[in-house]
């Protein structure tokens, strides 16, 4: 029988019926908010996974994350084990409509009068900008992304992508520069590695004066200096940032960037909510027992993670 360890940071139900549900078919050893050990574990489900607990790990056949994003595992030295990791997608359209949503909300300009009519004015005169009138570029052609393009699609709003060499159900260009000079609008579903941090700099937002960025894919896309340099100036026409280099873990009052971006009005910020969804935790859950089941059955694995690439 395979022997399972579940390393969460608290129980609750869901977790409890996961545990029940693979403890009908495997051993499983739940470790809350502990360094779990490892020694005996055949496949591993957790938020993240270090070097160090590999080292203690040598019977790991492979290891499923319950959310999307991967970068707290250690998938280099997975890749020398052979060990592979499986990830979520589940909520992906829900992410997806959210990434939406703060689209119209930058362009309409909604949080931004509605705070000045809370003053008792009305902006008599000042205008705001349709979706229906723009091109949008879509960074991060994933699971995400792929979501976006349909939520586009659906109201005939046109969008692309930037072609890395893969079939697309969508118009392409050859890079970003190409993306950013072509659309009005830019929603970036980008996964957090090497190739990603900073790819939004000072470079990037010159090809983007008078446009648009709308960020729910990870905090180390966007070079937070250059975003608010171009915001400050009024060269980039508005912005919508739900993520962050900055995390807050607690209740206490934490600003999300050492830049004021709060001061400005041509952004909107959202603190990290795109995945928060009121039934998000249970789907993720949920679609991983289901995954775990399945591969302990015998059949493939969903939602192969490259460890090579790092998504």
């Amino acid at each position: 029988m395979k022997k399972i360890v579940l390393c969460i940071d608290k129980q609750d139900d869901d977790f409890a019926l996961m545990a029940q549900k693979l403890g009908e078919v495997a051993q499983v050893s739940v470790a809350v908010g502990t360094d779990p050990d490892l020694s005996d574990c055949d496949i591993f489900i957790g938020k993240r996974l270090s070097k160090a607990q590999l080292d203690g790990a040598p019977h790991l056949q492979a290891a499923f994350a319950y959310k999307t994003g991967v970068d707290e595992f250690d998938m280099d030295e997975m890749q020398k084990r052979g060990i592979p990791l499986y990830n979520s997608h589940v909520n992906s359209a829900c992410i997806a409509q959210y990434a939406f949503a703060l689209a119209l909300a930058i362009t309409a300009r909604i949080v931004e009068f509605d705070k000045n009519l809370r003053q008792g004015n009305w902006t008599v005169g000042e205008c705001w900008n349709s979706l229906y009138n723009m091109k949008v570029g879509i960074v991060g052609y994933g699971s995400i992304g792929k979501e976006v393009k349909k939520l586009l699609e659906a109201n005939n709003i046109s969008a692309y992508t930037i072609d890395r060499g893969k079939t697309y159900d969508i118009p392409t260009v050859d890079n970003l520069f190409a993306l950013c000079d072509l659309c009005d609008l830019l929603i970036i579903a980008l996964p957090k590695t090497a190739e990603t941090t900073d790819m939004f700099n000072a470079e990037a937002f010159s090809h983007l004066k008078g446009k648009y960025i709308v960020n729910v894919g990870r905090g180390n896309c966007v070079d937070e200096e250059a975003l608010y340099q171009s915001l400050k100036k009024g060269e980039l026409a508005g912005a919508a940032i739900d993520t962050w280099r900055i995390k807050s873990r607690s209740e206490k009052k934490l600003f999300p960037s050492r830049k004021h971006f709060e001061k400005l009005n041509n952004v909107l910020l959202s603190p990290h909510k795109a995945m928060q969804i009121g039934n998000g935790h249970s789907l993720y859950v949920a679609d991983v027992t289901d995954n775990v089941l399945g591969y302990l059955s015998g059949a493939p694995a969903r939602n192969p993670v490259d460890l090579t690439k790092g998504y």
